[in-house]
């Protein structure tokens, strides 16, 4: 039984890998309008009572409430990190205070399983649902992660309830990580991009249809040492950044639709092992990355901002947003909503910071 039963999972694995290809075509990113210029310089998120923060994400509840979720806890990788959220009122302009989404003993007893750290929180809404794609291991460090899928009504964002580990590997199941929020489809389903954090280190999409269950898993190329894929809606298809590991080499990609990739192509930035955000603003692309300030050893030390020019294939560098002289700004999470665009982003390890612009500002850079 137990060799059947592995056979099973091997050939399913293998269909993951090897599926029928129907068409799949990606949802247009929402539309901006030009109004007058307008930036919101960097505020803080009341924070939890914990001394470290960072990777928050942001998704729409309704048409005036944001939630926003982060992970905190003493350091990273330690068993009392938790998931933590705010409620943003953009009607007020106003943050609530810190409350707990999620613990590793919540998704311990829910999962039936030992879950002994818990990192990179990702929300997406779909179909009058909030799910949460979390990263925990119980062995180790990320490289023996997993990622835990919950969801709860969106009039109950506190009431996370676990629904599945995703299952994508016959081998241990282990070393799969997510960062970066879903992209809808026509279909009404959703691709999530994930990485392979163990050995080659590389790229992942997942499919998911109109029900949230997985479909197929792709790799879109073959490189290595390449982590959290940023993918957004472009042109016909999508455009995806990569996060490079122990190498400068910044790679970006397109698609003449899901199933095939142009073949990696690399930027004129660089990349210092550094998380980034892509999104598309009414045609244009734009990347949210790190650079470090002049005179400063620290990659992470300021904020940046670059549109993509789609002649000549390079990032146009616009603004800093925000710098840090001793620690870090970065692991940008863009959400564009209500004609604005919203920013998070980790303040040194120890705030999550927001800002938020519109069309017009980023026309005026």
């Amino acid at each position: 039984m137990q060799v059947f039963a592995f056979v099973l999972v091997l050939f399913g694995v293998f269909w993951l890998l090897s599926p029928t290809k129907p068409p799949i075509n990606f949802t247009p990113p929402p539309t901006l309008t030009t109004t007058h210029p307008h930036f919101s310089p960097p505020s803080l998120l009341p924070s939890p009572p914990t001394q470290s923060m960072h990777s928050a994400n942001l998704i729409a509840l309704d048409r005036h409430i944001l939630l926003a979720a982060y992970f905190g806890g003493s350091k990273e990788g330690q068993s009392d990190v938790c998931i933590w959220g705010n409620l943003y009122n953009t009607q007020n302009k106003q943050w609530s205070k810190a409350f707990k989404l999620l613990s590793a003993s919540d998704l311990s007893r829910q999962a039936h399983e030992f879950v002994k750290i818990l990192g990179n929180p990702v929300l997406y809404v779909h179909k009058d649902k909030l799910y949460l794609f979390v990263v925990g291991a119980s062995l180790g460090g990320w490289a023996t992660s997993r990622i835990y899928v919950l969801n709860t009504p969106l009039n109950k964002p506190k009431a996370l309830h676990y629904e599945q580990t995703l299952h994508l590997s016959p081998f241990l199941n282990i070393s799969h990580l997510v960062r970066n929020p879903p992209t809808p489809t026509t279909d009404g389903g959703f691709i999530l991009p994930i990485y392979h954090e163990l050995a080659r280190k590389s790229p992942v999409l997942l499919k998911f249809d109109n029900k949230a269950h997985l479909q197929f898993l792709l790799k879109p190329n073959s490189l290595k040492q390449q982590l959290q894929p940023s993918l957004v809606p472009y042109k016909h298809c999508a455009f995806v950044a990569f996060r490079s590991y122990k190498t400068t080499h910044f790679y970006t990609q397109t698609c003449l639709d899901f199933w095939h990739w142009q073949p990696p192509r690399l930027s004129n930035l660089k990349n210092f092992d550094s998380a980034n955000a892509l999104f598309n603003a009414n045609g244009e692309l734009y990347l949210i990355y790190n650079q470090a300030l002049p005179k400063n050893p620290n990659a992470r030390s300021a904020l940046r901002l670059a549109r993509f020019n789609a002649t000549s294939g390079t990032f146009m560098p616009l603004k800093i947003l925000d710098t840090s002289q001793r620690g870090e700004v970065s692991y940008p999470a863009v959400l564009i909503f209500n004609n604005q665009v919203h920013v998070l982003y980790t303040k040194e390890r120890k705030a999550i910071a927001h800002l938020v612009f519109n069309l017009a500002y980023l026309k005026s850079l």
